[in-house]
């Protein structure tokens, strides 16, 4: 076969009359590969078997099987149902019209064709089957991706929120979480490759297992550690409260995770945690070819900060998250106190490129 012709759009052409079948594939023939089928049933075969048509040009007058009962089956049936149909017939009152297009036909042309015409008619289908596979595979790959980075619940809601205001750049009121684990360059140092990994791996999987939980996004991973985004791109007002709660469990979930790797006899080190609150601008930034959803503020770089000064095991958090965490819902303050969680003041501290001491607090759990 001519490659050129192997790389063309297949369109089935479905009628009684050979004559008619000539006449498409002429006027076709430059811009489709055609099949033909003078019956429903051998229809139905062609379009079933492992090499299926793009488009399918379907007479409703014919013997054996008329067209609406084609179509039918074809829609019914998984492995062709998404074809579709442009019905061919010398039947044009507005009723015949109804009937195809309930029954799933995509188009509707009366007889005597004219060749202008569906010539246009194929070649938009065409393009829109083509365009409809297109966003079904990127779709399919976004899922896959973005999947990773949040919980299944934000991911079906993110479905529903319209792209225009996901792209959007715009201030918005976010808790960052960082988390990093103590000591990680020194023992890194001592193992081959395939053990970092292994350990890194293993750790990062307890953190975003607490992140989706509490319906976070995971933003970045920063090789033995995270960062996390709790209210956004989803606008969360208890974000501080699921920000404080993800990083309890964190710490819960990583102490039994040392636990369990010391009696394998392998490498465990303790977690650091850091949280801040406050404004941010969150929304995607880069070229055109590629694009972050990221978060922007010193906010970001508080928390970072906040995170290196946490000790192995600690939590370090300000005032304004841990007030919000607690007072925005009772049933949050009851949340915590069921953790045996409370907050002491470590006084001011000063940050690098931050102009002002700030009072930080060490949040302890049960």
């Amino acid at each position: 076969m001519d490659p050129n012709q192997a790389k063309k759009d297949v369109v089935l052409v479905v009628d009684d009359t050979p004559d008619n079948i000539t006449l498409i594939t002429q006027i076709l023939k430059n811009e489709c590969r055609i099949k033909a089928a003078t019956g429903g049933q051998k229809a139905l075969a062609i379009a079933r078997s492992e090499n299926p048509p793009d488009l399918i040009l379907l007479d409703i007058m014919m013997p054996d099987m008329d067209g609406h009962e084609v179509c039918r089956q074809l829609k019914a049936d998984p492995r062709t149902a998404e074809i579709p149909v442009i019905f061919l017939t010398a039947r044009a009152d507005v009723e015949d019209e109804k009937i195809g297009f309930s029954l799933g036909a995509v188009d509707y042309i009366t007889k005597p064709i004219s060749p202008t015409l569906v010539l246009a008619r194929v070649k938009t289908q065409l393009l829109l089957k083509s365009a409809r596979e297109y966003l079904k595979e990127k779709n399919v790959f976004l899922e896959s991706t973005f999947s990773r980075y949040v919980s299944s619940r934000v991911l079906d809601q993110l479905k529903t929120t319209p792209l225009a205001d996901f792209l959007r750049m715009e201030r918005r009121e976010v808790s960052i979480l960082f988390s990093d684990m103590r000591g990680f360059t020194t023992v890194g140092a001592q193992l081959p490759p395939e053990q970092i990994q292994e350990l890194v791996n293993s750790a990062l999987e307890k953190m975003v297992n607490c992140v989706d939980v509490l319906d976070g996004n995971v933003n970045k991973f920063l090789g033995d550690g995270l960062m996390a985004i709790f209210g956004a791109p989803l606008r969360q007002e208890d974000h501080a409260w699921r920000a404080i709660t993800a990083a309890v469990m964190m710490q819960k979930a990583h102490k039994s995770w040392i636990e369990e790797r010391k009696a394998q006899n392998k490498p465990a080190i303790s977690l650091g945690i850091g949280i801040a609150t406050g404004i941010v601008v969150v929304g995607n930034i880069g070229t055109p070819s590629r694009m972050e959803y990221t978060v922007l503020g010193h906010i970001v770089n508080l928390a970072s900060r906040l995170c290196h000064v946490a000790e192995g095991g600690g939590i370090i958090t300000i005032p304004a998250t841990w007030d919000q965490a607690l007072n925005l819902d009772p049933g949050h303050r009851k949340a915590l106190a069921d953790m045996n969680c409370s907050s002491v003041s470590l006084g001011k501290k000063s940050f690098r490129h931050i102009d002002v001491p700030l009072e930080v607090l060490s949040v302890n759990y049960g």
